[in-house]
Formats: structure tokens, sequence, C-alpha cells
């Protein structure tokens, strides 16, 4: 039993159209990943260096500030599901059992308070960039 295809580009299109907005309107993402994220070969190769050199561009952006939390750093908090926090209003949390869309204010806390702790372990900048072009090297 796999991910089906239509699945994978589901995700896709769904990241791809987040994305879009980044730097318009003032907006700011600060995005983490788990260098696992670097790692993990889904699509082959090709895919994969694809999606890293776009890694290594997007650190460029405007309105942007990706953030990885490298393989053996210690970390304050389980990282959990992957999730998204939209304003302070609203977090998109999504795993294996669908996505859900959380507004309650005291869970949204709960979910700041869990990315503010993962961001500690975080690096940017040069090291965030090393790490991918490590990745790079490697596929």
């Amino acid at each position: 039993m796999g991910i089906a295809s239509d699945d994978i580009q589901a995700g896709v299109a769904a990241r791809t159209a987040r994305a879009q907005f980044i730097g318009q309107e003032d907006r700011t993402y600060h995005v983490l990943l788990g260098e696992q994220a670097l790692l993990t070969n889904i699509g082959g190769p090709e895919v994969m260096r694809g999606q890293l050199r776009r890694l290594t561009e997007a650190l460029s952006l405007p309105g942007l500030r990706l953030g990885i939390l490298p393989a053996r750093a210690r970390l304050l908090i389980y990282p959990g599901d992957g999730f998204a926090i939209f304003d302070d209003h609203r977090v998109e949390v999504e795993g294996f059992r669908g996505s859900e869309t959380i507004t309650d204010p005291d869970r949204l806390a709960v979910f700041r308070k869990a990315f503010d702790r993962l961001q500690q372990s975080a690096v940017y900048d040069a090291a965030a960039r090393d790490l991918i072009e490590t990745a790079l090297s490697g596929t």
C-alpha cells in the first residue's frame, strides 16, 4: 500500500499555491523543515535535485525565513505532524489521517508554543544552505 500519485500531485499543488504568495503584500513565511526532508527520496534523483535546487533559490526570497532542524539537533519538543500557522488565527495540521483546521485560541497557543520551541533548534541562512547543498551533493 503506497501513496497514490494523485495524492502526491495534490500535495504539490497545494504547496505551490501557497508559495505564490511569498513576498507579496508584506507577507512573511517562516518555514521549518527537518533535515530528513532533504534526504528522503520521493520521486527519484532528478525530482530530488530539482526540489533541493528550489530550496537553495528560496533562501533569498523576500518574506521567507527558512530554518532546518539538523538531524542531530537537540530538540526541545517532539516535532509531531506537519502543521502550518496562518496569521496566528488558524492552524492546518497535515497527517496520514487527513488534515484538520484549528481556530480555537487555546489550541492555537499550543501550536505557537511548539513552533517557538522547534525554531530554537533550527539553523538558518548559511548553515541552512550548507545542509541543503550537502544533501544536493548526495543525490
